[in-house]
């Protein structure tokens, strides 16, 4: 074959692979609502108080209108073929009538929280646009016309014509339009029931487990304590890691068994979020919604900035996504088998330490939902053990460390404060000598004082207060000077209900998704919650003193009025999501190492029961929703009522370790 033949076929093959690399320019279909609303499907997250339909309009003819009589997020949405790594714009127009709320009448991009040419109050046709990014490897982008958008609800009516799309290479954008997804979003057929048998057979799955495993710890415990050669660390490491690989499997589960791979909200939000920080930095990070604070925005975004180095496919960036809080999930299980190996012969350690690494609701929270309330509880748990090891300053860190990522460690705010209070009362009690404590070293400190427990405490809060403001600090940007402080109380009372689906006691009362605002007995369910909520933190801090001061080395005593503190608070205050129990579990936990009582685990076992059906059926919920398909009213009714019950048998079990200081030691000898 002739040289100049050779060029010509590398040529054509150089234009064909250029042109087939070309961006795409996807077209919508039905744009101009000559055929209604064909083509789009609608979206209500609240159903009965918004519409969608076909409208005629003298200027425009035929359009889209939709009409909210309250505050809602109501689209239509079509989702589009499009390119990765490409800039588009997004144009259309709009006419609306009495339109209030943040997010107004906009153009949107479903599922990752992104809004723009937001439009309020009541105006004439006029032009609108979006435009944004696409991921690496993204292959669909849903785009949205209509009133409100995820976390900013709105209402009043609008109108909308001739939708379009176009490449805008040239423009400028630090809105990304997604998840790198390589695959459509699964459709799974039309439901037409709650999966209630699902829900009652996991609970049936969870209670065998418990039954079984404990057991085994049962029998091994009572087993008379005798000095061993091995302590067991490989088999606790088999244990460890065979819980790992349980846990990746379940995340490559969930990619083929869920539309989005977990939890569809939950997902789209972090890995939205962290591309939103690995593409466009954090300093205008929050000018989008986004509910959580600060610091776990960075580790989301050093995910995502490797996802977009190794170029990886968006399956393989959801697993990485799940990955910290798996990991947080192998480490408490860590901490257990180190603490309990201490006092318990190795085979009821080892047996303790797979109840919490198999503990199904943990591995399912983590690796196929794909939350991080382990990583909370994990971060409670640390500055409890570094207490006891006299670190208050590292442990103010971890405390710090824990507010950054999730506001909801604040609720343990006054606990830790009372447990610096009774440290600084009581001076050493625990495990380290006083010589060992770095600032004695550091200080050339000879003698323990009040003044020298006094400059620690202070300098733990102080500690932790710099940590929550250095991690903040790359996201401030134009905002305020007490943005991060408006953050947290935003993100405190964003879901103003009194209860979502957390199976409470206001859940057993039918107040499931009810306004806070809403009278009851005399006060609001927001009111009375509040009330709750201060009884329940004053009651574990006068539980924690008493036990503290009365009881001598009551080790037991922090966790365990912490755990009464949160689940108190879960089982009467308002706000309460489905998992914010989560972090009790553990600490019911490590209050049982300490105080070795075998009605403190049967707790852990109860509450981690009713906590995996209300967290399967709050995924359902979320799952379903856009079928009409909420929940099952017995299922919220049974639960919720025996959480109640759970919990008033928890009180009667604190009262009797933590006053009476009677642990039954029917365990380890």
């Amino acid at each position: 074959m002739k040289i100049r033949s050779v060029i010509l076929i590398l040529s054509a093959l150089l234009l064909i692979a250029v042109c087939g690399c070309a961006p795409k320019t996807p077209s919508i279909v039905n744009g101009g609502f000559d055929d209604g609303i064909a083509g789009w499907t609608e979206n209500f997250y609240y159903d009965g108080i918004s519409t969608a339909s076909s409208e005629h309009d003298a200027d425009h003819g035929s359009t889209a209108f939709i009409s909210s009589a309250s505050d809602n997020d109501a689209r239509l949405i079509q989702e589009l073929e499009v390119s990765g790594n490409t800039v588009y714009r997004i144009v259309c127009d709009v006419k609306t009538e009495e339109v209030s709320g943040e997010a107004g009448a906009n153009i949107g991009v479903y599922g990752v929280a992104v809004t723009g040419g937001t439009v309020t109050g009541t105006t004439d046709w006029h032009e609108i646009e979006l435009v944004g990014k696409t991921a690496p490897c993204q292959k669909v982008l849903p785009v949205s016309v209509g009133i409100g958008g995820h976390g900013s609800l709105a209402s009043g009516k609008a109108w909308f014509d001739n939708v379009r799309i176009e490449l805008a290479e040239d423009a400028r954008t630090d809105t990304m339009f997604g998840k790198a997804s390589s695959n459509t979003p699964k459709k799974i057929d039309a439901p037409n029931e709650f999966p209630t048998g699902k829900v009652v057979l996991t609970a049936l799955y969870s209670t065998v487990f418990f039954l079984l495993i404990l057991t085994w710890h049962r029998t091994s415990a009572r087993k008379p304590l005798k000095k061993e050669k091995k302590t067991g660390a490989g088999y606790a490491a088999l244990i460890l890691v065979g819980a790992f690989l349980l846990r990746l499997a379940l995340a490559i589960i969930a990619l083929e068994t869920t539309k989005l791979g977990g939890h569809k909200t939950d997902i789209n939000c972090f890995t939205a979020w962290g591309m939103r920080v690995a593409n466009n930095g954090a300093a205008r990070f929050y000018e989008q919604w986004c509910d959580y604070p600060p610091g776990y925005m960075l580790v989301l975004g050093a995910i995502a900035s490797l996802s977009n180095a190794l170029g990886l496919d968006y399956g393989v960036y959801i697993v990485l996504v799940k990955t910290p809080s798996i990991l947080c999930d192998i480490a408490c299980a860590w901490l257990i088998w180190r603490y309990s190996v201490k006092s318990m012969s190795r085979s009821a350690a080892l047996s303790l330490t797979a109840v919490v690494a198999f503990t199904p609701v943990m591995a399912y929270v983590s690796a196929y939902w794909g939350q991080i309330d382990q990583l909370l509880a994990l971060l409670l748990i640390v500055p409890i053990l570094l207490l006891y090891k006299r670190r208050p300053i590292l442990a103010g860190l971890f405390y710090g460390l824990a507010i950054a990522m999730k506001p909801q460690a604040l609720m343990c705010g006054p606990m830790f404060v009372a447990a610096c209070i009774i440290y600084i009362i009581s001076g050493d009690r625990y495990d380290n000598p006083f010589a060992s404590r770095s600032v004695v070293k550091l200080l050339k400190i000879k003698k323990d004082t009040v003044g020298l427990r006094v400059f620690e405490v202070l300098a733990a809060m102080i500690g932790a207060l710099l940590l929550i403001i250095l991690l903040s600090l790359p996201f401030k940007g134009e905002q305020e000077p007490f943005w991060l402080l408006d953050k947290y109380i935003g993100t405190a009372t964003s879901y103003k209900y009194a209860t979502v689906n957390g199976y409470n006691f206001w859940a057993l009362i039918g107040a499931n998704w009810k306004s806070v605002d809403e009278p009851f007995l005399g006060l609001t369910y927001g009111k009375w919650g509040t009330v709750f909520m201060v009884f329940f933190i004053a009651a574990g801090i006068a539980l924690y003193a008493f036990a503290s001061i009365k009881h001598r080395n009551a080790k037991g005593a922090l966790p365990l009025s912490m755990a009464y503190s949160l689940a108190g608070i879960f089982t009467f205050g308002h706000y309460m999501h489905e998992r914010y129990i989560f972090p009790a579990l553990m600490l019911i936990m490590f209050a049982y190492v300490f105080y070795n009582d075998r009605r403190l685990i049967w707790t852990y076992a109860a509450y981690a029961v009713t906590t995996m059906v209300n967290c399967l059926a709050a995924f359902y919920y979320s799952e379903l929703f856009e079928y009409g398909l909420y929940w099952d009213k017995r299922i919220i009714f049974w639960c919720s009522l025996a959480n109640v019950a759970v919990f008033a048998l928890f009180t009667v079990l604190v009262a009797v370790l933590m006053i009476g200081n009677k642990p039954k030691k029917a365990y380890n000898g």
